[in-house]
């Protein structure tokens, strides 16, 4: 078994994607994380579901947590807007950490590696034909661990 037969498929976003459009890509594939591509389709970083909510998330709320438990659903609309107008370029980091990226070759002993290496619960597949890349899927710690059973 290589990382090309546990790979799951993904689509790639760029910078310039909305959080609205990375919401609705990481509901409908049920994906733990957007893999962002620069525009020659090399991979730049893996954006976890996580960061997506927080940074749709108004800054009073972030700031203080505890002020979510006051407003309840009264700031629902202020999270739509804000997803709507955000693009992940304007709230990642200006240095994304790189992603942890295998061959389609790699052995699952060797993706878990580098997870544990890299502290990262999910590697990218990426095949490369000469300098372009082809974006295989990624492959994430729970498919590691059904491999193991």
């Amino acid at each position: 078994m290589r990382a090309r037969d546990l790979t799951w498929p993904c689509t790639p976003v760029r910078l310039d994607t909305t959080l609205r459009e990375a919401a609705e890509l990481l509901v409908r594939e049920r994906a733990p994380a957007l893999v962002v591509v620069s525009e020659d389709g090399h991979p730049l970083a893996l954006v976890p579901a996580t960061r997506v909510l927080a940074a749709a998330l108004p800054d009073a709320v972030r700031d203080d947590p505890l002020l979510a438990a006051v407003v309840g659903e009264s700031l629902d609309a202020d999270v739509r807007a804000r997803a709507a107008s955000l693009r992940l370029a304007d709230v990642l980091p200006k240095r994304l950490p790189a992603p942890a990226v295998v061959s389609p070759d790699a052995s699952p002993v060797q993706m878990a590696s580098l997870m544990e290496r890299a502290g990262r619960p999910v590697v990218l597949v990426v095949d490369y034909d000469g300098d372009k890349p082809h974006l295989l899927g990624t492959v994430d710690a729970a498919t590691l661990l059904q491999h193991y059973l």
